[in-house]
């Protein structure tokens, strides 16, 4: 029995994980990854301008390329959206004017329908309807049928 436990034993510290190694691992990881950002930052700085006085003049001419290549980048989209915007403002236009010519016949119509309505009423009295008090009334309804 005893040799069981010593077999148990053994076995569960062999397959135990190294807390020292594990800990040197996320130590080796956080070094690297530590280091990548600080070199981004510095790239990111140079790239705006700034921490140049350690560079060389192939290193500035290379950094000169980075931002033109980016710039041209920049400028290419800038164009794209203003010109998708130019294109929905004319097709917005477009349909503005064509619901304003709708718009204006429909009026056009409507005072047509309203003078012809006048004409009528205005035909179809007799003179004993002129004097009368139902006139105006139905001059009023016709300009609602």
């Amino acid at each position: 029995m005893q040799e069981v436990i010593e077999r148990h034993s053994l076995h569960s510290e062999i397959n135990k994980p190294n807390p020292s190694k594990q800990l040197q691992l996320e130590s080796t990881n956080y070094d690297k990854l530590h280091k990548k950002v600080v070199d981004k930052t510095l790239e990111l700085r140079q790239l705006k301008g700034e921490d140049l006085q350690g560079l060389g003049i192939q290193q500035l001419q290379k950094l000169e390329e980075m931002v033109e290549r980016g710039s041209t980048r920049v400028l290419k989209e800038k164009d794209e959206r203003i010109a998708k915007d130019i294109s929905t403002l004319k097709r917005k236009g477009f349909q503005l004017r064509e619901e304003n010519r709708q718009l204006k016949q429909r009026l056009e119509n409507q005072q047509r329908q309203v003078s012809e309505s006048l004409i009528i009423c205005s035909s179809s009295d007799t003179p004993q309807d002129h004097n009368s008090s139902d006139a105006p009334l139905k001059l009023g309804l016709s300009l609602f049928m």
